[in-house]
């Protein structure tokens, strides 16, 4: 991503996480990103693709760091920490992103759409790490499938606990506990 389009990217989840999608303006994107309009208007033409930008670089996002720190490990259940282990630190470090896409997951129009098909992408992505977990335990396809909606439902309910909890919220604490609550139900399989 070139150096515009990043400060953009940034700008753009400030101003949506504040605003929600149907309040943020263009100009308000291009103000917060210190650009003119029509260089905004270069990179996107409407809002909505500014959106669905937004939305599909963070998921690519977090599926870039991921990939590259499980990279070298082979057994699934060490591969399964590591993944929730970025992901929970992605959501807190990036909690606005978060913001904009929990937002935004309900609804009949196309935007929603779009940001299920995203979220799609990353269950799909932790599916491949449970699958050598719920291989090995003779777990169904079906909730293989159940268990990546869920633990991307964690992922999801620890963004939130971090927005409602600001003040006592405590990274690394949560990291722990998660793990330790995957590690004992992975055991007990």
């Amino acid at each position: 991503m070139n150096k515009t389009r990043k400060i953009i990217f940034e700008a753009a989840i400030k101003v949506f996480s504040s605003n929600g999608y149907e309040s943020a303006t263009m100009d308000e994107v291009a103000s917060e990103a210190g650009v003119a309009k029509g260089t905004l208007y270069y990179h996107f033409k409407s809002k909505e693709e500014l959106f669905y930008f937004v939305v599909q670089t963070g998921i690519d996002l977090i599926n870039s760091e991921v990939e590259e720190s499980i990279k070298e490990i082979s057994d699934p259940i060490e591969r399964l920490k590591e993944s929730a282990r970025v992901q929970l630190k992605y959501v807190y470090i990036n909690k606005d992103l978060f913001r904009v896409i929990m937002s935004q997951v309900w609804g009949q129009k196309e935007r929603h759409e779009e940001i299920r098909e995203q979220v799609m992408n990353l269950i799909n992505m932790n599916s491949k790490f449970l699958e050598g977990i719920t291989k090995s335990r003779n777990i169904s396809d079906e909730d293989s499938d159940i268990l990546s909606y869920c633990f991307i439902g964690v992922l999801f309910s620890s963004a939130l606990y971090e927005i409602i909890n600001n003040d006592n919220y405590n990274h690394d604490e949560v990291v722990e506990k998660f793990m330790d609550y995957i590690n004992y139900d992975i055991r007990l399989s």
